[in-house]
């Protein structure tokens, strides 16, 4: 076998390689949510390797169950000033409702919201348990724009908002002061418990 013929069969073999070890690491979200927008939030946080979040939304959570993530209008649930939220569901399940304001944000932006509802499996209503979540949204978006600077470019509000807090976070040294300052703030945080 020649030298060209060496180099084509080991480039075919990697291109191959590549397409199936791609494909064997996607997991299966179909008892989460059946949104594709939903999905590829999913697989993002799966290709930044974030087995925390995905671990909690696959079960390994207060329930023991899957948690169903879906698009909804907050404000017809009464959470209209909400990006997300966490609520029981009638059976004892989980369900992550994301504003359906942002079906057309960027997937990884959609991501940050799951990953900062998954910390609220734990239900404490804490103040402590809210500081957290942000935490997880904030080091996510953070995690994605290092990897994909162009992020921040998008005209979306929730990037906006995301592009914020990291600016926050960055600024306080990846610390969460000035955040969580904002937290303690806001009214809608203001009945939560304090440890």
């Amino acid at each position: 076998m020649n030298m060209l013929n060496k180099v084509v069969v080991i480039l075919f073999s990697a291109v191959i390689l590549s397409v199936f070890s791609n494909t064997a690491i996607a997991a299966d979200y179909s008892a989460n949510t059946k949104q594709p927008v939903l999905t590829a939030a999913l697989n993002k946080l799966e290709a930044m390797n974030n087995r925390k979040v995905l671990n909690v939304i696959q079960g390994q959570n207060s329930t023991g169950r899957p948690i169903k993530i879906m698009f909804r209008d907050l404000a017809t649930l009464g959470y209209g000033t909400c990006e997300a939220v966490t609520a029981k569901t009638a059976d004892g399940g989980l369900v992550i409702l994301i504003s359906s304001n942002y079906k057309t944000a960027p997937v990884e932006a959609v991501a940050c919201l799951i990953a900062h509802e998954s910390v609220h499996h734990e239900n404490t209503k804490t103040y402590d348990e809210e500081v957290r979540a942000w935490t997880t949204e904030v080091q996510t978006w953070v995690a994605f724009t290092r990897l994909n600077p162009s992020l921040k470019t998008s005209d979306s509000k929730l990037v906006k908002r995301l592009n914020y807090l990291s600016k926050l976070y960055v600024n306080d040294g990846n610390q969460m002061t000035t955040i969580a300052g904002i937290i303690a703030n806001q009214p809608a945080y203001a009945t939560l418990k304090r440890s």
